[in-house]
């Protein structure tokens, strides 16, 4: 791994690396969007590294948007029991803060473990992104993800979500798609992601599972965050 995150009492989770689903099954609440987080003021808000967030030694150098908002990035597994739930709470913040930030979405990829970059980029190539969020919601189920992890259950999903089961297949196997999940691989590896769901924040601020499982929590961390950054950029 390319960068080194304070992870202090939490590091052990990262010794189980992509089996981290076990600290995605803890502290799940169900997002609701009927009773939206209530942000406090930023001098009220304190949040401590290595408890609430964590931060690179060094941070990921990153081009700058043309638009200047802040990244949020949100790696993700299909095999990820909260990784829906946390997306929630991502795209509500970027709502919140459209002016500061930007999400984006990547899929996780080891040499060894393919299947949710290989299913993303095959819906991106199909003009067909948004699926990955249904598809996301339905293999928050363990046993459904197992279902769908075959290659034929995923091309017959994709049918019955309307897709061509041809055009399906030849995407999955096209050169595009192969040199996306190796640009996965690599991203995986430069950004030192060991668990899911992973959230970087403006290439210095990571939040894992332990953080992105309450609603106000959550947002009211990612507002820190964000303050926190633009405060260091002036």
């Amino acid at each position: 791994m390319s960068n080194v995150l304070k992870f202090y009492g939490l590091f052990v989770l990262g010794l189980f690396g992509f089996t981290s689903s076990v600290l995605a099954e803890v502290n799940q609440k169900e997002f609701s969007t009927q009773n939206p987080p209530h942000l406090p003021s930023y001098d009220v808000m304190h949040f401590e590294d290595g408890r609430d967030y964590f931060s690179y030694q060094e941070p990921i150098e990153q081009a700058p948007r043309a638009d200047k908002k802040i990244r949020i990035q949100f790696f993700f597994d299909y095999d990820c029991r909260v990784c829906s739930s946390a997306q929630d709470i991502l795209e509500l913040y970027s709502q919140m803060r459209t002016n500061k930030v930007a999400l984006e979405q990547y899929p996780i990829a080891t040499a060894d473990s393919q299947f949710s970059a290989r299913i993303f980029y095959t819906l991106q190539a199909l003009s067909a992104g948004e699926l990955s969020n249904v598809l996301l919601f339905e293999t928050s189920e363990k046993s459904r993800y197992a279902e769908l992890s075959a290659t034929n259950k995923i091309q017959q999903w994709a049918e019955e979500q309307g897709l061509d089961k041809q055009l399906f297949i030849q995407a999955e196997n096209s050169e595009r798609v192969k040199e996306q999940i190796q640009d996965a691989i690599e991203l995986t590896e430069e950004y030192g992601v060991f668990t899911y769901p992973y959230v970087v924040i403006g290439g210095k601020y990571v939040l894992t599972a332990s953080t992105l499982y309450n609603d106000d929590y959550s947002v009211a961390v990612l507002d820190f965050l964000v303050n926190k950054i633009e405060q260091e950029q002036k």
